[in-house]
């Protein structure tokens, strides 16, 4: 056979040329291969995160006080300008959850945060939670960070109440914790643990000292269940020369005798060392509140709740001296709330609500009434 050059170097040419194709195909197959090996992984986490978004908003219309000033509602958690249109949260959340690791992340802004945020702990506002966990053995957690105090009923998100606003109590109950968790589910009816780190709240400000929380909950029936919370710690700050070590106690009992009835009652004891007033202030102070709710469900989407609420701190080592009377905070009131559900993840209510404080000791409406009524509108998502 005649010897072809040019016939050759296309040959040879072409099987370069197969071998680069085969070669770019093969690449490009292990590199589809890694993309998707990877995309998997990132999914397969995906997979265990849940996003929520929260958004709340209300108008406090005081009824008796036009000779009010300020436009700030005293003592509330939530729902504090009265008589315009506010948004009380609007809020992200991230959870991560998996049989070994857990993870939570709360960012929320509103009136809420910036009312409870302290003046010396305002970088704390916009976070409502933010922590991580570690299963150690089965039923056992450890979770580190900025953690939910387990103390008390009621929230500063009005979703998770049967009435959005707060009481009394509830807004001088001591606030989250900056430090680690340690809980244990002993059984389907008993679960516990203890906390420990510094507390971020209004009532109690930043102090640098620790503080310990234990908890305990025990559910002896379905529709029946107690909790028993208590904060303890110093409460004097560093360089003070007298210890003001505080106890607070916080018992809670649920109970639904009918799929529509539900009764909640709380009471709160404190004892803080060192606290009472002149002119011996080295005794022990005490304060006391609490509250009973009764809530009725009807025709699937509408809900009626009442509650009556007290409070009385008459050394005033929770809310201070009242310069009037002499003595701490004390109040009692009712609240009657109506909700109504268009969505299971949406709400619409109106409440009444009637404060009383001691006799003489004018603290609402710019100090000048024992009184304080309103009614409150409020609707928010939760998706």
């Amino acid at each position: 056979m005649r010897y072809n050059p040019s016939f050759f170097w296309k040959f040879i040419l072409s099987g370069i040329l197969f071998i680069f194709i085969g070669v770019q195909v093969n690449a490009q197959e292990i590199n589809d291969s890694a993309t998707e090996a990877t995309k998997s992984r990132i999914l397969g986490k995906l997979n265990h995160f849940t996003f929520g978004l929260y958004i709340d908003t209300y108008y406090n219309w005081t009824i008796n006080a036009p000779q009010d000033t300020s436009n700030i509602v005293p003592y509330s958690a939530n729902c504090p300008v009265q008589d315009q249109i506010r948004m009380n949260v609007a809020a992200l959340e991230f959870y991560y959850t998996t049989d070994k690791v857990r993870g939570k992340l709360a960012i929320q802004y509103g009136d809420a945060p910036n009312l409870m945020a302290s003046s010396n702990s305002q970088w704390i506002k916009t976070i409502r939670q933010a922590n991580f966990g570690f299963r150690v053995i089965k039923n056992l957690w450890i979770d580190f960070g900025y953690i939910f105090n387990p103390i008390g009923y009621e929230s500063t998100w009005a979703v998770l109440n049967q009435v959005t606003f707060v009481t009394i109590g509830g807004y001088f109950e001591p606030g989250s914790v900056l430090g680690a968790k340690v809980s244990f589910k002993f059984s389907d009816k008993f679960s516990g643990g203890f906390m420990v780190g510094n507390p971020f709240s209004l009532a109690y400000a930043q102090n640098t000292r620790m503080a310990g929380i234990l908890f305990l909950n025990w559910k002896p029936r379905q529709n029946l269940s107690f909790t028993y919370n208590n904060f303890f710690g110093n409460q004097a700050l560093y360089g003070d020369e007298v210890d003001n070590n505080l106890l607070y106690n916080n018992i809670i009992a649920t109970w639904s005798p009918f799929t529509s009835f539900d009764l909640v009652g709380q009471f709160d004891f404190a004892a803080q060392t060192n606290s009472t007033m002149a002119p011996d202030t080295t005794k022990i102070a005490g304060m006391l509140s609490g509250f009973l709710q009764a809530r009725y469900s009807f025709a699937k989407c509408f809900a009626v709740t009442a509650r009556y609420e007290l409070f009385n701190d008459p050394h005033g080592f929770l809310t201070g001296v009242n310069d009037n009377t002499g003595r701490g905070l004390r109040t009692n009131g009712i609240s009657i709330s109506f909700e109504y559900k268009p969505v299971s993840f949406g709400y619409i209510r109106v409440a009444y609500r009637n404060l009383e404080g001691y006799p003489g000791s004018k603290i609402f409406a710019s100090k000048t009434s024992d009184n304080m009524q309103a009614f409150i509108f409020s609707t928010g998502v939760r998706f």
